[in-house]
């Protein structure tokens, strides 16, 4: 499987080529992705038949991004071979016969550079088209949404489950230092003083545990990004987020165990030390 964008060679979406030559030399040569390289061991001067349509592309020149759509390898052709291909007859025109030019008249999607100031809205609706920014064009794509809604609802299920097991881990903590706290209440402690004491320790302890989770999954992302062909972006700012949320979820959790503190009765915390 493979997604065949047409271009004019030298544009300035034309990704050129790493290894080989770019698209334009050869009206059947293309420019494929690393994906597909890595996937069906493509090669330089292998011929890939399109289904279907049977159209034979020439593989001149190889990218080493991992260039695609949707998770389908992108494969870069001249427009007039992506043309042939999606609007002419199988196998492409008879032997000495060729295609009439209006065949290269149509396109699906046209990529526009246009100047940061221009106004896009006036555009559509005189030609009326809808043009999308590059982030929106991914939005568009096949599949990305339900796949941005269960990486959502994972890291949902992630937070809430980091709760739980934070909760459970001081409400144990609480349980162990019952005695210690019913001799504290008996010197004259405040279930508040008890309370927020606890809090502050359950605050320092997430903050440290979150900034050594944070050092550690940029430390190895980096090393991921420099010693793999593993597509991986470090994003600080989803990182801080991530941590601050599980601080978040963290202290909720906490708030919930500490509240045996204001049960715990000093005569007899200080009864079960007989």
């Amino acid at each position: 499987t493979l997604a065949l964008w047409g271009m004019e060679p030298g544009s300035f979406i034309d990704p050129g080529s790493d290894i080989g030559r770019p698209i334009g030399d050869d009206p059947y040569g293309v420019v494929v992705s690393r994906m597909l390289v890595a996937e069906n061991n493509v090669e330089i001067g292998d011929t890939i038949v399109l289904d279907r349509v049977l159209t034979e592309l020439k593989v001149v020149g190889l990218l080493d991004a991992h260039n695609n759509i949707a998770h389908t390898p992108i494969v870069y052709a001249p427009f007039r071979l992506w043309a042939e291909a999606s609007y002419g007859p199988p196998g492409g025109p008879p032997e000495g016969e060729s295609l009439p030019d209006i065949l290269y008249d149509f396109a699906t999607v046209v990529a526009l550079q246009l100047e940061e100031a221009t106004e896009i809205a006036p555009i559509d609706e005189e030609l009326f088209t809808v043009a999308l920014d590059k982030p929106m064009s991914f939005v568009a794509s096949t599949g990305y949404k339900a796949e941005r809604d269960s990486v959502r609802i994972n890291q949902g299920f992630l937070l809430v489950i980091a709760t739980l097991i934070i909760g459970a881990f001081f409400s144990i903590w609480t349980i162990q230092r019952t005695q210690e706290i019913g001799l504290i209440k008996a010197l004259g402690a405040s279930t508040g003083y008890l309370v927020r004491d606890a809090l502050g320790q359950v605050s320092l302890l997430l903050a440290v545990a979150v900034t050594c989770g944070v050092g550690i999954g940029y430390g190895l992302g980096d090393l991921i990004v420099e010693r793999t062909d593993i597509p991986y972006v470090i994003d600080i700012r989803a990182m801080l987020i991530s941590g601050a949320l599980v601080i978040g979820g963290g202290l909720v959790g906490a708030v919930l165990a500490v509240r045996r503190i204001a049960r715990i009765d000093p005569i007899i915390a200080l009864g079960q030390l007989r």
